[in-house]
């Protein structure tokens, strides 16, 4: 029973400590490291170091086990504690979850807690030893303190770096941009008519070359005729900023040649000619490839 209501005023207590704020101090309000994680960050940091610090053992177990040189008849001295620690966080906005596993006299458990900027505060879920210090991707580095009740009273410094980094966000981005580059090779390889072909290889070129997606399309016949076949002009926004164009030329059904202009960009005239084969010059490996021109 006793240790039921130790357990139950650990659970308590680590409850009421999630619900309160946490306090950022001035430096850590005004500065923003390269290395900090936002604010929305989602995904996992692993981490490795080392602790270094007291141990004093629970009176059960520990009682009939002397620490040499302690001169208290429960035997309940400091005992010193160090080793190697590893550390996995996970990251959920401000919400962070973990574990935590230590050579030297410290026991395995797991860790949840806030973020706050780049502070972390969090708890270990056997004992509620509250972990709080620095957090970001390159390293996590405090103390740890338990709670006035739990049979074993921990106190430590702890100092881990980051060993692999996840961003979830980005691999989702990634994910996404490799699904839609095979949609639109699809699309361009397909019997679709030649305008939506042509928007297709737009979107891929500035996806592979720029790395700008196009956000607007439209497509402008151009009159004039180069070499019996019809100029089309398909403009577009950059996600970066700015805007751009793309000049195709095709001649019976097929794309021959597009160039790219982008005079947002500070440049007068910058062009990407690409060359698709035709039946006619499937032998021409020349023509296969891509080019670039700035008159």
């Amino acid at each position: 029973m006793a240790m039921f209501r130790i357990s139950f005023f650990t659970v308590l207590l680590i409850i009421s400590l999630s619900l309160m704020p946490m306090k950022a101090s001035a430096k850590t309000e005004n500065e923003n490291p390269a290395n900090s994680l936002p604010d929305n960050f989602h995904g996992k940091v692993s981490y490795f170091g080392n602790h270094s610090g007291e141990r004093v053992g629970a009176l059960s177990g520990d009682s009939n086990k002397p620490v040499p040189g302690c001169l208290r008849a429960d035997h309940r001295c400091p005992i010193r504690i160090g080793g190697s620690l590893q550390v996995e966080l996970e990251f959920d906005g401000n919400l962070v979850r973990g574990s935590f596993r230590g050579s030297g006299g410290l026991n395995a458990s797991g860790l949840i807690g806030r973020r706050l900027g780049g502070q972390c505060k969090l708890f270990d879920q056997t004992d509620g030893s509250v972990w709080a210090g620095r957090c970001d991707r390159d390293g996590f580095a405090g103390t740890v303190k338990s709670v006035p009740n739990a049979p074993a009273q921990l106190s430590l410094e702890f100092q881990v770096v980051g060993t692999k980094f996840v961003d979830d966000d980005e691999r989702n981005r990634q994910k996404a941009r490799e699904l839609n580059i095979e949609y639109l090779r699809r699309q361009i390889a397909s019997d679709d008519p030649i305008e939506k072909r042509l928007i297709a290889l737009v979107e891929l070129e500035t996806y592979g070359w720029m790395s700008y997606g196009v956000i607007r399309e439209s497509i402008v016949p151009d009159r004039r005729n180069r070499r019996n076949g019809k100029k089309v002009v398909v403009h577009f926004d950059l996600e970066g900023g700015g805007s751009g164009y793309a000049e195709a030329e095709i001649d019976r059904g097929a794309i021959k040649y597009v160039a790219f202009y982008f005079p947002d960009l500070g440049r007068r005239r910058t062009t990407r000619i690409l060359t698709l084969p035709t039946d006619q010059d499937d032998n021409d490996e020349d023509d296969r490839q891509s080019s670039f021109a700035t008159p």
